[in-house]
């Protein structure tokens, strides 16, 4: 029996005007950001797209809090899934863009990735209230 493999992409959801989420809008959802990575699919590689990747797209985590999400996709077709990331430019009518900060091919590396990212965010926000 064939292993299957996957690959975990981390990204951020960089909105406009800010880079955090407006709290006055209902925030965002993992079930949201699957949709529209899945629309972003099918509106930039067809049903071909689609088809490649609708067995093993699943929008894992997302965190409406520091905007970070996490998405499982084939090995295969990870490369066809950042692009469609890369390509979107609203989520819920709300101008953003999606920045891929890791493809890991074991969760727990980008568990510790996103640990990491966050220390540094942490930390420059307390350097820019210093100042």
């Amino acid at each position: 029996m064939v292993r299957l493999k996957h690959r975990w992409i981390l990204f951020e959801t960089l909105f406009e005007n800010t880079s955090h989420q407006d709290t006055s809008n209902d925030p965002l959802t993992s079930h949201d950001i699957y949709i529209t990575v899945k629309e972003s699919i099918q509106l930039n590689f067809g049903d071909y797209g689609r088809g490649c990747t609708s067995s093993s797209l699943n929008g894992i985590y997302y965190s409406p809090h520091t905007n970070i999400g996490l998405l499982r996709v084939s090995r295969d077709y990870y490369r066809m899934v950042w692009c469609a990331l890369t390509f979107i430019t609203q989520i819920n009518s709300r101008s953003c863009i999606i920045r891929v900060l890791h493809v890991g091919g074991t969760i727990k590396q980008c568990q510790k990735l996103v640990i990491e990212y966050d220390r540094e965010q942490l930390l420059e926000n307390e350097d820019l209230n210093d100042i």
